[in-house]
């Protein structure tokens, strides 16, 4: 997704709608781009973590919109919805690792990156409405936690 410095958050909001599916989105007071979790669920990390899993959902040929966050170098993975019977818990992650993935519970928001948009970015943009399945991107993500240091206490 290319996103032209001047085009409108209302424009980019349209065409988030129209070309990616991201039906439950609004513009908020501050002029960002909000998506509501559920329909698309999202998991958080830190980038060690993110890369890993990137590689694996390429490997796999899948393909995930991937947004990062310039401040604090987390990756937020975009996923199809959670199965409504999901009760796993925010936290993927022991506080035995050195890092943790957050998942969104339904009805979070996510900042979607903006036009001029200076903390989120798009690493891999959304290609229309394709989003790997929540548990898939679940495993892959636990998966590559075992691949990181672990800390001890």
């Amino acid at each position: 997704m290319h996103t032209a410095l001047t085009e409108s958050v209302a424009a980019q909001h349209d065409r988030y709608r129209e070309e990616n599916g991201f039906t439950d989105t609004h513009v908020d007071a501050n002029n960002r781009i909000i998506l509501r979790a559920g329909h698309i669920d999202a998991i958080q990390m830190p980038a060690a973590l993110g890369d890993r899993v990137r590689i694996e959902l390429s490997r796999q040929l899948l393909t995930a919109p991937i947004i990062e966050n310039c401040c604090t170098g987390c990756l937020t993975i975009l996923t199809n919805g959670a199965p409504a019977e999901d009760t796993r818990s925010i936290y993927l992650f022991s506080k035995l690792y050195r890092v943790q993935a957050i998942r969104t519970p339904k009805g979070a928001l996510i900042m979607l990156p903006g036009p001029a948009d200076k903390v989120r970015v798009w690493l891999d943009a959304p290609i229309g409405t394709f989003r790997p399945p929540f548990n898939t991107a679940v495993a892959i993500t636990l998966d590559a936690a075992k691949t990181l240091p672990r800390v001890v206490d």
